[in-house]
């Protein structure tokens, strides 16, 4: 049987088991082929499901599944994770309930998480992640109704996470110590904690939420706020970053990036 198949028999079993409400997948309908990515699907549920009882909807897949791995205990940012391989694709689902998730959700709109976190997450993602997810199954149409309310992108968000990156975006002093001793992996150091500053400052201001690093260029080319030729020269940012005799050429026109989006 093929991915396609197995994994609408997935979504069936797992829609089935008591107190799951809604499933949804990140990034939209279509699933990968040629094993060129996983499925990441999210499970909304009033109460999470015990191991065992997942175990034996999982069983309910025959020998399609080659590998399994479930988990009893919840992880930080991504609920409580299984992950299992069907037709030689790797596919996690993730189960939170409706309670935590609507905190984590409100969290994030009343502004009281502005950074990254743990190194990686951004809690702006969460909200990303609803916006672009296809849903699978929705009882009580719980993903619809988050769909709808981050639809709207608060203006208070906007002008909290825009002040609070663009007051860390340029960072003169570190900048100017790299380029004084042309230091390039300090200077780079110190570009790569600009730039993830930059980026947030950016989508905030375009009221849009902060995915991830993933594509970002794309997104920024539909934005209706934004440095001219940003693309070109955030590229050369990188690139003259990466030569010892260049980096004050660099840093001049990260100058010029940074001057351009505090203006808006």
């Amino acid at each position: 049987m093929d991915l396609l198949f197995n994994y609408n028999l997935l979504v069936k079993i797992f829609s089935e088991i008591n107190g799951v409400l809604s499933i949804g997948k990140s990034g939209g309908e279509s699933i990968p082929t040629q094993n060129e990515s996983d499925i990441d699907i999210f499970i909304f549920c009033n109460q999470i499901p015990k191991v065992n009882t997942r175990k034996q909807s999982f069983k309910k897949l025959d020998n399609a599944i080659s590998n399994m791995k479930l988990s009893e205990t919840s992880g930080r940012f991504w609920g409580v994770c299984d992950f299992v391989t069907i037709n030689d694709t790797e596919i996690c689902l993730m189960y939170f309930t409706i309670f935590d998730m609507n905190n984590e959700i409100e969290s994030v709109l009343n502004g009281s998480r502005l950074e990254r976190e743990a190194e990686y997450f951004y809690p702006t993602g969460r909200c990303a992640t609803f916006l672009s997810m296809y849903i699978l199954y929705d009882t009580n149409g719980y993903i619809e109704k988050m769909k709808e309310k981050l639809s709207d992108y608060p203006l208070i968000l906007s002008e909290m996470l825009y002040n609070h990156h663009i007051e860390k975006m340029k960072n003169d002093e570190d900048f100017e110590r790299a380029v004084t001793r042309q230091d390039i992996l300090f200077y780079h150091s110190t570009l790569e904690n600009s730039i993830d500053h930059f980026l947030q400052a950016l989508f905030a201001l375009n009221k849009c939420f902060f995915p991830s690093r993933k594509r970002t260029l794309l997104f920024i080319d539909d934005f209706k706020y934004k440095p001219l030729n940003y693309s070109e020269k955030l590229l050369k940012v990188i690139e003259l970053g990466s030569t010892a005799q260049t980096l004050a050429q660099s840093f001049d026109i990260w100058c010029t990036l940074c001057d351009e989006l505090s203006n808006f």
